[in-house]
């Protein structure tokens, strides 16, 4: 349903009782800001109550909000060109203020907000033991999501022992897969748009390798998702294309995994000496 799905809340409006019609018509024109919304906040919003929601929400044909809220972001994603969207619509609303820090500032501010409300739990700590169990952690991201990989894996030197970063050339992410091993595990960040080749390869990885994979993305749509052993949703920006909520969960898991490894503060102390012994760094 979710490639027609505001057209099939436009039909249905005009025969819904008083209440749910105002909250079919919130969602028809709040469209995009409701696919980032819990029930509270579309309550809150739309100024109408949960219990109208939910009776809305069955007659549009959904038992749960989770499951009418995700046909809102495959709706929201099969209609967006791709990411850069949000990006698009942020120089759209430019205002005439001097400069979009303080606009920028408090969007990424609700971003990390949403993440803390909205992450699994249960998830991050699978997503968490794995990396802590495995003998070799490998890293992955494509085009936008590159930068993000390396910065993760850069993080964590001194905190876990064998890594390997695939992001450099993804020429020979294949001939890369040769090293892996039973009990290895392949990190990959993946925003949208997609990369092909990465969809492919953690397909391959998953079907041909004993390996665990953990994936960090933005969307509940993301095709790696299903060839996971767990994922951590970084929500996207209401209103830009912004890596802040990607962050905010890979810094996260770097505290947590250097709290986890006794010695991470003598050879993080270490590292910095050796950086400072051989003018590398500077105070």
């Amino acid at each position: 349903m979710h490639n027609n799905l505001k057209e099939k809340l436009v039909e249905i409006q005009d025969g819904l009782p008083k209440k749910q019609r105002k909250i079919c018509k919130f969602i028809i024109n709040h469209i995009d800001e409701v696919s980032t919304m819990t029930i509270k906040e579309l309550s809150e919003k739309s100024g109408v109550g949960t219990t109208t929601i939910l009776r809305f929400i069955e007659k549009a044909g959904y038992k749960k909000y989770p499951n009418f809220k995700n046909d809102i972001i495959k709706y929201n994603f099969s209609n967006k060109q791709n990411t850069w969207w949000h990006l698009k619509k942020s120089l759209e609303e430019m205002d005439d203020a001097e400069n979009s820090l303080v606009k920028v500032g408090q969007s990424s501010i609700d971003d990390i907000e949403t993440v803390l409300r909205e992450t699994d739990m249960k998830e991050y700590e699978t997503f968490l033991k794995i990396l802590l169990d495995a003998d070799n952690v490998h890293f992955l991201g494509m085009r936008t999501s590159k930068s993000l990989a390396l910065y993760f894996e850069m993080m964590l030197r001194g905190i876990l022992d064998h890594m390997n970063q695939l992001s450099l050339n993804s020429d020979f992410i294949y001939d890369e897969s040769l090293k892996f091993k039973e009990g290895d595990a392949l990190v990959v960040i993946a925003l949208s748009p997609y990369a092909k080749q990465a969809i492919d390869f953690v397909k391959y990885c998953s079907k041909n390798l004993d390996i665990n994979i953990v994936v960090i993305t933005d969307l509940e749509t993301c095709p790696i998702i299903q060839d996971s052993n767990a994922h951590l949703i970084a929500a996207q920006s209401k209103n830009r294309y912004s890596i802040v909520p990607t962050i905010t969960l890979i810094e996260s898991l770097i505290i947590d995994l250097g709290k986890n490894q006794p010695d991470s503060v003598d050879k993080i102390s270490r590292l910095d000496d050796i950086h400072r012994e051989n003018d590398i760094t500077t105070l």
